[in-house]
């Protein structure tokens, strides 16, 4: 302690700490050196001070100007806290600290030029904004000496990490300076990694500091039995509550509804936190908390990180975390000091939800944490490019070349891959040359405009433009102007509607208004009703790769688990589990056996493995299964094995036939088919300029960039490739068996995976195989509008078509039925539709009439059916057209028939005698009915 100023060891003792921490005490030295220095501990040692201290210090002794020091933090919720953390010391030492997030108020924003802070506390997003933009405010970014990045643990992983890696060396680069870089981070798996990516081109020592000690918790897994999984979860969470306590769930929509239910057992006092609610209900609900007035609040990943909120006494967890990180994060909110002992409870609605949270706390006992994973996203590349390019107004490609590859994640970003972007982004309009040099192109301010009364659907707000955070279209809920929270716009579409009562924030609202091009819904509260929970997208979290293998050994040594922190229940459960695959004698799950069984319409493939591999699998068995069977079917995928529908053969056994390059093109088409890309896809093309429809060869950067994307973040073609040799190797044994396992009910509990159709012409052409439907059968099936698919059927039946179709008039109903064109044949044979090619006299004459198709020519051709059942041949020698636009047939004798000659359009011609003798059949159905 010695080696701080002396003002700040006054300040040490006005705080009254008998002493500093650890962590506190061994950052000192490599800080006060002005290495890089990497700080690790768990939640409640002091890293802020750690980190703080050390470099007020020095600002004292150096005579700071300002901006010295930027303080970086991954959420706009953490930056109050920390502004008041370290204002505490700043102010007492006579440096301004100032805050920079987008809900600061303007007037708080414009004081920054008139009060410039020594230190400036901000997001990726604040520094984006200042060095792209902020013209006048930047010029003091030349004096930043220290940056300390906080939660760093948190950023390595997205694509805001990435972000921020370039910031920062466009940062060195503009200040001409070397600052030094200090991050704060919670345990981590490669505390190597982390550091080279903070650090990126500095020249200076790194350092890592850490802690060794792991703090003790104390946790009990419960299971929560009964058929009314909501009530009986909401009494036995209702009676493990201590007051305060946080509630921990994996979804929006859980927390929702888990506060719906406590709701119903009168509970007071319980709120509800997540990232769709406004950070006005936000602050509310931590403000409560802070002053003891909460007794619980109900919460996703939002309240994970270190934000004030006083006290808490309990962790408790609905359903066990997706990682073990989290599962540090969480439980380390309740002990919140070096003393404390964390303190929290699993509770579990599944036998699976046992081995998970039992697999969870022996990894955590362990110190075995998941490993970070960087990338290196082109969007990203591509946003910085534009940003670079907006803060110096004209730019050499070189310049921005050389500060992309001193970030770790581009370090390696090869130069052909780099002028491949600037070309992409001057052909989209968004960069323009000018010489040897660039500047922003005109499309750029139309993309990101200025305007908020947007004109076209794919325009953003120019405060879009610096954030990477992924914000899917959403309605806003407003009541008298003040933002309640957000939803999907997709789900408003499909379900609300005014009148309507929605359930969030923990409150009832009713609908009143719905204004779609502005994106909003004006909502009142309301007490009466049942209210509606939403369904959010992005809900979906994936479970950590050291699950399954966890899970393996642990079944394997059932007998030395820790009963001490399971409830009767949960013991119970996990017996019950075991007992039948002992008492069936079917093998223990395992990483190393697959057992298929049948279930209804599905087959389910048990076993454990990473959920990527899992998610490769199930996609590859829902391409194979749409390829040859039907679109009618799905998929599942989870950490426990992974399942098929609608399908007879096993279509496991296909795929283990197929060689490692084949496998590799069925992932990748598996892939293109798959939801997930076309998501990756719409959200990557705005940061490259693309707007409207992909084209596979103009787009080529783009799709391959989205495809990468998808693959890195969703799926494993190397692990799915190792996972398969291991079958063929015998490494892995496969078992069929008659009857239901556990896990393949744990399969069958995860949502289906629906097949994605790119075209809805696709849809119509599935649909239409092998039969042949009118619009409304087909609408109906479809759920198309009648009008939207008879465009359709319309356009499928001309030549360019690639899936071609024909129509035809049902004699029977007198309605016009659709069908493929390479079906017709078949169907005219069917029993199905005898009638409507069988004429009642085959000696009357006929007239028809065949239009050329873009042409003026005319043909007529007079005949009788029954030259036509004779020989099908002879009359198509009579056509000189191949592609027909019109047909029309008549009935030259009769004039009562005369005015209702059928007519088609858009006719092949060999499919010319089938709808002669469909039109004759229906006009002697007339004349003789």
């Amino acid at each position: 302690m010695e080696s701080l100023n002396s003002k700040i060891i006054e300040l040490i003792k006005e705080r009254n700490w008998n002493k500093m921490t650890d962590i506190q005490k061994k950052s000192l030295k490599p800080i006060l050196s002005g290495n890089n220095t990497l700080i690790i501990a768990p939640t409640g040692y002091g890293k802020t001070e750690a980190a703080l201290l050390p470099v007020l210090s020095q600002m004292i002794e150096s005579n700071a100007k300002p901006v010295s020091l930027i303080y970086i933090t991954p959420l706009k919720a953490l930056i109050n806290d920390i502004t008041f953390r370290v204002d505490w010391w700043a102010s007492r030492l006579d440096f301004l600290v100032s805050r920079k997030h987008g809900e600061v108020p303007q007037k708080e924003k414009n004081m920054r030029l008139k009060k410039v802070p020594h230190i400036l506390i901000t997001t990726p997003e604040g520094l984006e904004i200042d060095l792209d933009w902020a013209s006048r405010f930047r010029e003091f970014y030349k004096n930043v000496k220290w940056v300390i990045v906080d939660e760093i643990h948190e950023l390595v992983n997205s694509k805001r990490g990435i972000q921020l890696s370039i910031l920062l060396e466009r940062l060195k680069e503009f200040s001409n300076f070397d600052f030094q870089r200090i991050g704060l981070s919670a345990t981590v798996a490669n505390e190597d990694l982390i550091s080279s990516f903070l650090f990126g081109s500095s020249s200076r020592n790194p350092s890592i500091v850490r802690i060794s000690d792991s703090k003790n918790f104390e946790l009990r897994i419960k299971k929560i039995c009964g058929n009314d999984i909501w009530t009986n979860s909401a009494k036995e969470i209702s009676s493990s509550i201590e007051s305060p306590s946080l509630i921990f769930t994996n979804s929006r929509f859980l927390t929702e509804r888990l506060h719906e239910e406590l709701e119903k057992l009168n509970q007071e006092g319980i709120f509800v936190h997540h990232s769709s609610i406004s950070r006005e209900s936000k602050n509310n609900v931590e403000e409560h908390l802070r002053a003891g007035k909460a007794k619980a609040v109900i919460c996703t990943k939002t309240l994970e990180l270190g934000i004030d909120v006083g006290d808490i006494r309990k962790i408790i967890m609905y359903r066990p975390p997706p990682s073990v990180a989290s599962f540090l994060q969480r439980l380390g909110r309740s002990g919140h000091c070096i003393s404390g002992v964390p303190k929290g409870e699993i509770f579990c609605i599944y036998d699976f939800d046992v081995l998970e949270a039992l697999s969870i706390y022996y990894l955590a006992k362990k110190g075995i944490v998941e490993k970070p994973g960087i990338s290196s996203s082109l969007d990203v590349a591509a946003r910085e490019i534009l940003g670079i390019t907006l803060q110096y107004e004209k730019v050499s490609p070189e310049f921005i070349y050389n500060v992309l590859i001193n970030s770790y994640p581009f370090r390696n970003l090869k130069k052909e891959k780099f002028e491949e972007i600037i070309n992409y982004l001057i052909r989209n309009g968004l960069l323009s040359l000018e010489g040897e040099d660039i500047k922003i192109g005109k499309f750029f301010f139309k993309l990101w405009n200025f305007n908020r009364n947007r004109n076209f659907s794919w325009t953003k707000s120019f405060s879009e433009f610096f954030s990477l955070i992924n914000n899917d279209d959403t309605f806003i809920l407003k009541h008298n102007d003040r933002i309640i929270g957000e939803i999907d716009a997709i789900y408003v579409y499909k379900h609300i509607r005014i009148g309507d009562i929605i359930r969030i924030s923990g409150k009832l609202w009713k609908v009143i208004k719905i204004h779609s091009g502005r994106m909003s819904i004006e909502v009142v509260p309301t007490d009466s009703g049942e209210g509606e929970i939403p369904v959010w997208k992005g809900d979906g979290i994936p479970k950590s790769y050291l699950l399954p293998k966890e899970i393996s050994k642990l079944i394997r040594n059932i007998d030395k688990i820790n009963h001490n922190i399971l409830d009767k229940n949960a013991v119970m459960e996990i017996n019950d589990l075991l007992s039948v695959y002992l008492n069936h004698k079917i093998p223990l799950p395992s990483n190393k056996i697959i057992i298929i069984e049948k279930r209804d319409k599905e087959t389910v493939y048990t076993t454990l493995l990473n959920e990527r591999i899992s998610n490769t699998i199930s996609h590859m068995l829902l391409y194979l299964a749409t390829s040859k069977e039907s679109l009618n079917t799905y998929a599942r995928s989870s950490i426990y094995g992974f399942s098929v529908s609608y399908t007879e053969k096993d279509l496991l056994k296909d795929i283990l036939k197929l060689s490692d390059k084949k496998l590799k093109q069925l992932i990748l088409k598996s892939v293109l088919r798959s939801p997930l890309f076309i998501s990756v896809l719409k959200e990557i093309q705005i940061s490259f300029g693309k707007v409207g429809k992909v084209n596979n060869k103009e787009d080529k950067i783009l799709i391959k960039e989205a495809l990468k994307q998808t693959v890195n973040r969703y799926f494993s073609i190397k692990g799915t490739l190792k996972f398969i040799r291991k079958i063929k190797n015998n490494e892995i044994k496969i078992i069929n068996y008659d009857g239901i396992t556990p896990l393949g009910d744990a399969v069958l509990s995860h949502a289906p995976i629906k097949p994605w159709l790119f075209s809805v012409y696709t849809l119509i052409y599935e649909s239409l195989k092998g039969g042949a439907y009118t619009i409304s059968e087909l609408s109906e099936t479809l759920g198309i509008s009648e009008k939207s698919l008879e465009n359709k059927l319309k356009q499928m039946r001309k030549p360019d078509s690639k899936f071609r179709i024909t129509s035809f008039i049902d004699v029977d109903s007198r309605e016009i039925r659709w069908c493929l064109l390479d079906d017709l044949e078949k169907i005219v044979e069917s029993d199905d539709f005898y009638t409507s090619f069988s004429v009642l006299n085959e000696n009357e004459t006929f007239v028809a009439v065949l239009r050329q198709l873009n042409g003026n020519e005319n043909t007529e051709i007079i005949f009788k059916p029954k030259e036509l059942i004779d020989n099908f041949d002879e009359i198509k020698h009579r056509i000189p057209f191949e592609e027909i636009g019109e047909l029309r047939i008549s009935d030259p004798v009769d004039p009562l028939v005369c005015n209702l000659s059928p007519r088609f359009y858009y006719v092949n011609k060999k499919s010319i005698p089938y709808l002669l003798l469909n039109a004759v059949a229906y006009i002697q159905n007339l004349k003789y009915s």
